[in-house]
């Protein structure tokens, strides 16, 4: 289970460590990021006990953050109870600050002594499970981090660097990985005044250019980032408050932490200004961003412990960043699953689990972690779709539907395409996308406008055919999970500016058949049609919500938005 208070999550394991299930709760309730959720929702845990393990299986709970957090942690709540908290909250800045920590604490705490709870009260109502004993692990957060990363890669070894807002001991941590074990190269046993945070640092700047710092919108600052230039005199300062100290990042010394935060402040977006006045914060915040990661990256590479890299953590979806380092790092390749963030935890911790009760086994994946781990459709529902729907408006193309899809993309229509199970982790693989034509330049604004109802200034991923990616990119890397973004060659820019962002850039993802059979097949059915190896690939839902989960899910983002069909398993439903 993922238990911070953020983007909780279940994993499911049987008992030869195979994963079942791994999907994050916002899909299940429709909640983005799920704040504050326990994983274990009510109502929903005995089914998944009984879809997915074993008849009669012990059960094993593993949780992330470890036992002596859990009794820090409370320690700090009541820490933020004194009177000299009362006081710093005198003013309107202060308040908000001194508050949004005590929330923080307070739900950190929640979601990990309550985690679990739910499923023992459902299970003691089913007589299969009510004698069963469920035994509870608790693992360190970045070490839950570093076994997503490390146990889904295709490398036998490898240095894994963990970056994110904050961990037990820290915002970084470094660990060698080598034939299935973990080292921690960090000697730090617990968080102290003068560790600087990349998260943090990222959030800030989030919160700068106006959009929401508790509502994922991180995202928003890439897809902005390149309408802006280098504002040189917040760069100087932004980066001059985060010090890199050899493998360890530090907090600046008081007056230029105070100069980042009075700089951000005087430039912070006012509710009723364009996004595009704070492109400037945004392009500089990335900059700072990036250089910082990859300062602390090189100095890594230094140790000599690997040519791979495997990186984890909330930081590490920025995949802006991501992508530049096989060209500006001397590592020689790079590994990021599609769960890198907290809700991937619940993976590391089940996965510990394992090879902690198990440790004869090693993780091996063939080189392919699959992502396609979460709900399926339900058929019933589908069923009832198809039988109330307009005859006239639905058709079902057993094995064909991948031809029929190509045909309407190639047409210029947009299409929601739901298959198989969903993927783990924030992005549409595929499974739970919006598609659409890539060749036209007016496709971006229609979806942004009609579909997403979101910024126009955000851009769209391109799925492309692995074996064209060296036509299309430069420098071209594998991308199964759309964790890095690459530049197209000049020389294509025109076939597909759909996918082309303001930077000649896009965030993409590799696709062959092996790994998603039904969707390479309708690329490649696009491209027998069109000469185009490439479709506009978004997550299935509107700006706000999380990807559908459901039938009825889809079929609502259908009728309430400017998707011309909604494709879900071999059934097609026009407009």
């Amino acid at each position: 289970m993922a238990t911070t208070f953020h983007d909780s999550a279940i994993v499911i394991l049987n008992s030869d460590g195979e994963v079942q299930f791994a999907e994050a709760n916002e899909r299940y309730l429709q909640n983005k990021i799920a704040l504050n959720i326990s994983p274990d929702y009510p109502k929903r845990m005995s089914k998944l006990v009984e879809k997915y393990c074993e008849p009669g299986a012990d059960l094993v709970v593993a949780q992330t953050w470890s036992e002596p957090y859990h009794r820090n942690n409370n320690a700090e709540i009541l820490k933020a109870d004194n009177s000299e908290n009362a006081e710093l909250a005198s003013d309107f800045y202060s308040n908000k600050i001194v508050k949004k920590l005590d929330y923080m604490s307070r739900a950190q705490s929640h979601a990990m002594s309550f985690a679990g709870k739910t499923l023992e009260n459902e299970l003691s109502k089913n007589e299969a499970w009510y004698r069963k004993n469920i035994q509870t692990k608790k693992y360190f957060h970045h070490l839950t981090h570093a076994a997503t990363a490390c146990y889904t890669s295709p490398y036998k070894e490898g240095v894994c660097v963990i970056i994110d807002g904050y961990g037990e001991h820290s915002s970084l941590e470094i660990f060698h990985y080598s034939d299935g074990n973990l080292e921690s190269l960090s000697s730090k046993s617990q968080l102290d005044e003068t560790d600087g945070s990349l998260g943090m640092f990222y959030l800030d700047i989030c919160q700068a250019c106006g959009f929401g710092s508790d509502l994922g919108d991180e995202w928003k600052v890439m897809g902005l980032a390149p309408y802006g230039k280098l504002d040189e005199e917040l760069y100087k300062v932004l980066r001059a408050s985060i010090v890199i100290d050899g493998l360890e990042l530090k907090n600046a010394p008081s007056f230029q932490k105070m100069q980042a935060a009075y700089q951000l402040t005087k430039r912070e977006r006012q509710p009723d200004e364009s996004a595009y006045g704070s492109a400037d914060v945004a392009f500089t915040g990335q900059k700072v961003f990036e250089d910082v990661v990859l300062e602390l990256l090189n100095n890594i590479e230094k140790l000599g412990l690997s040519k791979n890299l495997i990186l984890g953590g909330g930081c590490m979806m920025n995949s802006s960043a991501t992508g530049q380092i096989i060209g500006r790092t001397k590592f020689e390749s790079l590994h990021v699953y599609s769960a890198p963030g907290d809700d991937g935890n619940a993976l590391g911790a089940a996965l510990l689990a394992f090879y902690d009760d198990n440790p004869e086994k090693k993780p091996s994946n063939d080189g392919y972690f699959t992502p396609y781990l979460g709900s399926t459709m339900s058929q019933e529902v589908l069923k009832n779709v198809v039988r109330f729907s307009d005859k006239t408006k639905h058709r079902s193309y057993p094995n064909k539907v991948h031809e029929k899809a190509a045909e309407l993309l190639a047409d210029g229509k947009i299409i929601g395409w739901v298959q198989g199970r969903a993927e783990f982790g924030p992005r549409s693989l595929g499974n739970r996308s919006i598609l659409a034509d890539p060749r036209s330049p007016t496709t971006k604004d229609k979806i942004n406008s009609r579909i997403k109802f979101r910024e126009e200034f955000r851009p769209f991923a391109p799925s492309i055919l692995d074996e064209f990616g060296p036509e299309y990119f430069e420098n071209y890397q594998v991308t199964p999970y759309m964790e890095r973004t690459l530049r197209f060659k000049d020389s294509v820019i025109e076939r597909i500016p759909g996918v082309v962002h303001e930077n000649s850039t896009g965030r993409l993802q590799s696709v062959r058949k092996e790994w998603n059979e039904r969707y390479y097949a309708l690329i490649k059915a696009f491209y027998d049609i069109t000469g185009v190896p490439i479709v506009l690939n978004t997550s299935f839902n509107v700006m706000g919500k999380p990807i559908i989960h459901s039938v009825e899910d889809a079929v609502a983002v259908f009728y309430t938005t400017g998707l011309d069909a909604l494709i879900i398993d071999d059934e097609i439903i026009l407009k």
